[in-house]
């Protein structure tokens, strides 16, 4: 059998350090479920879209690591 250490105090340090991971999982994970419910009531599922509500999640995470990164910048310059 093969056991798993979990340590949950590491991991939610981790998380607590990192709010655009938790953006980007969150999100992730909301988007997989909405898309699987909606497919499955109307008989539409398809790989591609999975892929494509990856893509997004990701363009999200980059643009808030981003935007978090040049916003710290500017409100350092002013004080």
């Amino acid at each position: 059998m093969l056991s798993i250490h979990f340590n949950k105090e590491f991991f939610i340090n981790a998380l607590k350090a990192n709010k655009n991971m938790v953006t980007f999982l969150s999100t992730t994970i909301a988007l997989m479920l909405t898309l699987l419910l909606q497919g499955l009531m109307q008989g539409n599922l398809r790989l591609e879209y999975f892929g494509y509500a990856l893509i997004v999640s990701f363009a999200f995470f980059l643009w808030a690591a981003i935007d978090a990164k040049y916003r710290k910048q500017r409100n350092s310059d002013y004080f």
